[in-house]
């Protein structure tokens, strides 16, 4: 679930992260960053196993601050089909605009943040967490042809075959797929 990107950014207190972008002093233009910290810094579960990679791009104007943020991890998944646990890398991006006032009418809310005057830093570790988690697929496969579980027995189709006899499913469709073949 994506969380309200209204936000007040204050520069002290809040919580401590390693992953801070300083803009005092920041002139206007375009500028890079790239940071890393531990998965467990950013504060991904234990399937996250390498260090979170980030490429920071900051464009700041008079009125505004896009921050385009690329992160790249990887971890050890389990195959929602065969069950068998898998390493993949795994990538996410995302932009914020930050502004000093309240945002413009129609602005997506899920993209602008609010950004205090006097704030020094940017803290992006909250939306590295919710990004990273949020772009991983909702059905996660060892490889894109995995055979998965025999239903009947729970043999490993990737890597034996089995005896049963295959059962066909009648599905809402499939009076209309007897039509179709007659």
């Amino acid at each position: 679930m994506k969380r309200l990107f209204y936000q007040y950014l204050a520069g002290e207190g809040g919580t401590v992260s390693v992953l801070r972008i300083n803009i005092s002093g920041l002139p206007e233009g375009t500028h890079q960053r790239s940071l890393q910290a531990t998965a467990e810094e950013v504060g991904l579960d234990s399937r996250f196993t390498k260090d979170v990679q980030i490429e920071a791009t900051l464009e700041k104007t008079s009125r505004q601050l896009l921050l385009q943020v690329e992160t790249k991890t990887g971890g050890v998944f389990t195959c929602d089909r065969c069950l068998e646990d898998f390493e993949a890398d795994h990538s996410s991006t995302y932009q914020v605009v930050y502004v000093p006032d309240t945002p413009p009418p129609g602005a997506d809310v899920e993209e602008v943040q609010v950004l205090s005057s006097e704030a020094n830093t940017i803290d992006i570790g909250e939306d590295v967490r919710q990004f990273a988690i949020l772009s991983l697929p909702q059905k996660m496969l060892c490889r894109e042809d995995c055979a998965g579980l025999c239903p009947s027995c729970g043999t490993n189709l990737n890597k034996d075959s089995c005896q049963c006899e295959k059962v066909q499913i009648d599905t809402p469709l499939s009076g209309l797929q007897k039509f179709l073949k007659n």
